[in-house]
């Protein structure tokens, strides 16, 4: 018989296999948004990721062409070297007399301090004096970096007692200045009739530029 004799059976209906859901449950879950899904389940859209990386690449081109300026301007004109505020050589009627009217504070604290006898106390001519203005500002100067901004001990202040403080006034008062020549009243010792330089340096100078 060439017909098959099972064909008008019905078979039994085949179960499908149950779904796993639970990876969907995951997915739809508070809090376990996967990387770039926002927590609607939303993916940006590809326009709004091209935005974005342009506007970041604009930010750092814009960022690298201004260090790319700043660095070419350096190179072409170097800073120039700017004086300090306490260069007297460098400073015009105002600057110094803001200058000196800060010293003159620490100079009268100072010698509240320590002037206790003629060797260790400032007279009360130093402005007049150069030379013993520029050591008084090389002492005060290392005396507010050895004082200030500092929030743990250090030696600065013994150093500054040590090594600067009193060599300077020993060259004040006594061997090099000779500020104590003021007592009781101020003497001027720099010699009046000698120049600084004298007259043949215009043509010491002309040896040199031949």
């Amino acid at each position: 018989m060439s017909e098959d004799l099972y064909a008008d059976i019905p078979l039994p209906d085949e179960d499908p296999a149950p779904e796993d859901t639970s990876a969907g449950n995951q997915a739809g879950a508070p809090g376990n948004a996967p990387a770039g899904v926002d927590g609607d389940g939303v993916l940006p859209s590809v326009e709004e990721l091209v935005l974005d990386h342009d506007d970041q690449l604009g930010q750092l081109r814009a960022d690298v062409d201004g260090l790319v300026g700043l660095v070419g301007d350096l190179l072409q004109t170097p800073p120039a070297e700017k004086p300090a505020p306490w260069n007297c050589k460098e400073l015009d009627g105002p600057g110094r007399a803001a200058l000196l009217t800060e010293l003159r504070q620490w100079v009268d604290w100072y010698n509240g301090r320590y002037g206790v006898t003629t060797d260790s106390r400032i007279l009360g001519c130093w402005y007049r004096h150069g030379p013993v203005l520029e050591e008084l500002i090389g002492v005060w100067i290392a005396w507010r970096a050895a004082y200030y901004g500092h929030h743990t001990p250090k030696d600065a202040p013994a150093y500054w007692h040590e090594r600067i403080l009193w060599p300077a006034m020993a060259r004040i008062t006594k061997s090099n200045w000779g500020l104590s020549a003021c007592i009781p009243t101020h003497k001027d010792p720099r010699p009046k009739s000698e120049p600084s330089t004298d007259d043949g340096f215009t043509a010491f100078i002309a040896t040199l530029d031949g």
